[in-house]
């Protein structure tokens, strides 16, 4: 009888990874770490469920997935793979699933809570105003994709929210900062010159979210390039055009830093 492939979300920190996860990882055979683009320290949740916890890169995940995780499990053992936040909210882990369902390998997602909706619901901002997210890179090749700056009219014009997730790749060094994310918002405005972003239009940094010490700054994007460095993962939400008078509220409460005090 084969095993089962269990997709564990861990959520936005160690500590906030949920009982039904603590107890499926306790009970699987081999427990293996997405750690591509996860900031999560292993050894905390080895701490938490005393069991050993193996690290995997991107190639084990989209190149070598059918060894590494899909083999294990034809042999009759249940295998866990930890995630950062929410477990299907990366194509890659959707992917897995599409390809554990395409060979007949039994699964389970075990939910935790991720970056999305918390982005907006943690900094005061309304859910239901959210707009299309979108991912901000840097320049490959000297080149800057528009498509963030598309993103942002389209829900501007809507009166929406946008999320924008800041690149990680942790395999390369890669941690995008709030002050870079600013300055490539500013060059596609002035590639575009369709006056979306300026130095004035108000955000919410985002950063460690759901940790201890996370940080929640809402300001121009003027002042966000100032903000000192931080743990991340980071987070940018460029606000919608117009803000309800519960949200403006909102913000005041759950800004945990007050860059003009700084």
């Amino acid at each position: 009888m084969g095993g089962k492939l269990y997709i564990v979300g861990a959520g936005l920190s160690s500590d906030l990874i949920t009982l039904r996860g603590i107890k499926t990882l306790k009970n699987s055979d081999i427990i293996f770490m997405d750690s591509y683009t996860s900031m999560l320290c292993n050894s905390d949740l080895e701490d938490i469920i005393g069991r050993r916890i193996y690290k995997l890169r991107r190639v084990d995940l989209e190149e070598r997935f059918e060894e590494v995780l899909f083999k294990p499990v034809l042999q009759g053992l249940n295998v866990s793979l930890i995630v950062p936040g929410n477990p299907l909210d990366a194509t890659t882990h959707v992917s897995l699933i599409v390809e554990a369902y395409r060979r007949n390998i039994m699964f389970e997602i075990i939910p935790a809570p991720g970056i999305i909706p918390n982005a907006l619901s943690m900094s005061g901002l309304m859910v239901y105003k959210i707009g299309k997210v979108t991912t901000l890179t840097y320049p490959k090749q000297g080149f800057i994709s528009d498509y963030p700056y598309d993103v942002i009219k389209d829900n501007d014009l809507r009166n929406l929210h946008t999320i924008l997730l800041l690149e990680v790749d942790l395999e390369n060094n890669i941690v995008m900062s709030i002050s870079d994310a600013v300055d490539i918002l500013l060059k596609l405005e002035e590639k575009r010159g369709e006056k979306i972003v300026n130095e004035e239009r108000k955000a919410v940094a985002i950063s460690g979210l759901g940790g201890s010490n996370q940080r929640i700054c809402f300001n121009s994007l003027k002042k966000l390039k100032t903000l000192p460095k931080h743990r991340g993962p980071h987070t940018l939400v460029l606000t919608s055009p117009k803000l309800h008078f519960m949200e403006e509220e909102g913000l005041k409460a759950l800004s945990t830093f007050n860059i003009n005090a700084n």
